[in-house]
């Protein structure tokens, strides 16, 4: 028998009404992206929000070679560092991280990856956006190496001025190498200027040094700081649509212009830092 019922809503209209929503709420989807590679803004998730994001460190560096005839000459290679992390909004102002940690040193052969440890830490936004002089936030974070332990600890500055934005992170660690059972204490600074052209496309000048407060010895090793401070400076570009972002700073080396890095050295006379984000909910 034919029925005479039509329903409330046709299926046309109730394809465009989900086509809608689905559109709506892809938009209301923003990710809370890093303009900045190396310094930590203002911003937290939201509470519940959660997002993944993908560091790479590229950074190339002289490393020694034995040619054939057994003499040693320098070669470049070229050192990789992949950090994946997973952000999560316990509170509107305070954020968890959980970090996994992946390192391929520079070598003249064939490079292997390995997982090197993993970190967790804490982000918490002290006051709402204005309400004082300065935005600030504390950051603090702990990882568990295959060489050593580290302790971070960060206070994150910020000042909008309008499509301008002020960020400094005042950065210092504590690592402890268990194998040779010594500790080193690291100051890592960062300075930055940020300009929105437009919604979506941010710019910069980013700065960051590393060094070590303490003079205990000489480095131990090529990727340790010595009481020498590395200083970088160079341009940064954030894009960002929707829930995706990416980020990415070139960092020309300071300390080095006009007498090159000795080999060996992993700080590089260049590094390279692409961040890339996605805001999952």
């Amino acid at each position: 028998m034919r029925s005479f019922i039509r329903p409330l809503v046709s299926p046309r209209t109730l394809a465009a009404a989900s086509f809608c929503t689905a559109s709506l709420a892809a938009s209301a989807a923003h990710a809370t992206p890093k303009p900045l590679p190396f310094s930590y803004g203002y911003s937290t998730q939201p509470e519940g929000g959660f997002e993944v994001e993908q560091y790479m460190d590229i950074v190339p560096v002289r490393v020694p070679k034995e040619a054939d005839d057994g003499t040693q000459k320098a070669v470049t290679s070229t050192s990789f560092d992949l950090q994946t992390e997973l952000e999560y909004g316990l509170t509107d102002r305070l954020e968890l991280g959980f970090y996994f940690v992946f390192h391929q040193g520079p070598s003249p052969d064939t490079p292997f990856l390995y997982m090197s440890g993993t970190r967790q830490r804490l982000r918490l936004r002290l006051a709402e956006r204005g309400e004082w002089p300065v935005d600030v936030g504390t950051y603090l974070e702990v990882s568990e190496l295959h060489n050593e332990i580290e302790i971070e600890e960060k206070i994150l500055l910020s000042k909008a001025l309008g499509k301008f934005s002020l960020v400094s992170n005042l950065w210092v660690e504590q690592e402890y190498y268990f194998q040779l059972q010594q500790w080193k204490f690291i100051y890592n600074p960062t300075a930055a200027v940020t300009y929105e052209v437009r919604p979506g496309l941010i710019v910069g000048l980013e700065y960051w040094a590393r060094g070590r407060f303490d003079k205990h010895g000489a480095t131990s090793g090529t990727d340790d700081p010595s009481t020498n401070t590395r200083h970088y400076v160079g341009p940064t570009i954030n894009l960002e649509r929707g829930p995706v972002w990416a980020s990415l700073g070139v960092y020309p080396r300071l300390d080095t212009l006009g007498k090159g890095v000795a080999v060996g050295d992993v700080y590089g006379p260049i590094w390279v830092r692409v961040l890339l984000g996605i805001e999952l909910f």
